[in-house]
């Protein structure tokens, strides 16, 4: 019976762990010093993408480090977001641990993920990081 209890409870305690997506109303800015780049309004023509992280404990102890062509632009915290202005065309976007101690990596850059995104005048995009149950770090597209 204990082992069957056991058996029960390990799925129960890892959704627990899990991370959940935070609408923009509900998450909090980055602060100023954790913003590198890309946060202030550009000349000329530009798009915004909005970037959300999600709450959870999960990895909450570790910020995530957002780039933009390769530059770090910010690190997160959970329930945090930040609107970052960039010129249109195509970008790549990525995540990856930031920070020392237990969140660091020995070759961080192997730990990030990166994604194609095109950036089109005028217009707004919304993107979700997270941290999957195996550590993996994400960034999505998302709606919310």
């Amino acid at each position: 019976m204990k082992r069957f209890a056991a058996f029960c409870l390990i799925p129960a305690l890892a959704a627990a762990c899990a991370t959940s997506p935070v609408a923009l109303t509900d998450a909090k800015p980055v602060p100023a010093d954790r913003v590198f780049a890309h946060a202030q309004p550009i000349d000329g023509p530009s798009g915004q993408l909005v970037v959300v992280r999600d709450q959870g404990a999960f990895g909450a102890a570790c910020p995530i480090a957002v780039y933009v062509d390769g530059v770090v632009a910010a690190h997160f915290r959970t329930s945090e977001t930040l609107t970052l202005h960039l010129a249109p065309g195509p970008h790549v976007i990525g995540a990856g641990p930031s920070g020392g101690g237990m969140c660091s990596w020995t070759n961080e850059a192997a730990h990030r993920r990166e994604i194609a995104h095109t950036v089109q005048a005028g217009t707004q995009a919304k993107m979700r990081l997270s941290i999957t149950q195996q550590g993996l770090y994400q960034i999505t597209p998302t709606g919310f």
